[in-house]
């Protein structure tokens, strides 16, 4: 029997993080770094539409910032630096800290200093709410029995150190084969890369995000959804039910229809 492979993503799919980080985190240091205090309320409003309630909800955090300081530029106040922020996000492979202060060594523009400072910032304040964050009921069961039959490998845009210290302090971290973050590409070429190496006979992302289930489609793999504001219960159903359709190959029947609701509950 071939290898088989569960792509996992982190934040909002294992762990009920995506609303307490944005909240706490990523929003508010956008408010200080970029001093937005004036219009706080409805910038705030507008980053978390975009991140946690529309269509690009899971999206990159720098691609996330940039669609929040264009909408800032258009309503409230000039941003400077968002011609060479646009054309570092479309010409980059590694949207990470490290990706962006190599671009401004070579490049001199060091007004993108300011958004490093903010992923950093985000990063120090997602440190400290650490106990906010936690998995969803059921996850830690859910990716325990997959892990019988599947190689389980974290695909994450977020901060590689960030997503292993969580998964350790949970007791995770011993069902992972892989861990793949911002550090290494995004999770389309990092599941390109995998399924390359191993040429596994099944392949599932399991997701939180519209952007996910693209990366899915993109590498032709199946996609899972874990649906927002039913964390819980989408980890239910993969111990009651669908895990065992993932191992008999049984999902695909089913895959159009548990989309068809995830997307919906994001209109």
């Amino acid at each position: 029997m071939g290898i088989k492979i569960i792509f996992v993503d982190s934040d909002g799919t294992v762990m009920d993080s995506m609303t307490p980080k944005h909240m706490t985190s990523f929003g508010p240091a956008m408010i200080d770094i970029f001093n937005l205090k004036d219009n706080e309320k409805e910038i705030l409003e507008k980053w978390n539409m975009i991140n946690l309630y529309s269509l690009s909800r899971g999206i990159n955090r720098f691609d996330g910032l940039y669609q929040c300081l264009l909408y800032v530029d258009s309503n409230f106040k000039k941003i400077d630096l968002l011609d060479q922020y646009k054309y570092w996000l479309d010409t980059t492979n590694k949207k990470s800290n490290q990706s962006l202060l190599d671009y401004i060594e070579k490049t001199g523009h060091k007004e993108l200093l300011s958004v490093v400072k903010w992923s950093e910032e985000t990063n120090r304040r997602i440190a400290l709410s650490a106990e906010l964050v936690k998995p969803f009921e059921y996850a830690i069961e859910g990716i325990s029995l997959l892990h019988n039959n599947f190689k389980i490998m974290i695909i994450s845009s977020a901060n590689g150190k960030a997503v292993r210290d969580e998964w350790t302090k949970f007791g995770l971290f011993n069902f992972c084969d892989e861990i793949l973050t911002q550090e290494m590409g995004t999770k389309e070429v990092c599941i390109a890369k995998m399924i390359e190496k191993y040429q596994p006979e099944e392949a599932i992302m399991i997701g939180d995000s519209p952007l996910d289930y693209e990366v899915a489609k993109h590498n032709k793999i199946l996609f899972y959804p874990i649906i927002p504001k039913m964390g819980n219960d989408s980890w239910k159903e993969i111990c009651d039910k669908y895990a065992e359709m993932f191992l008999n190959k049984e999902y695909k029947k089913v895959e159009n229809k548990v989309i068809e609701k995830f997307i919906n509950s994001l209109k």
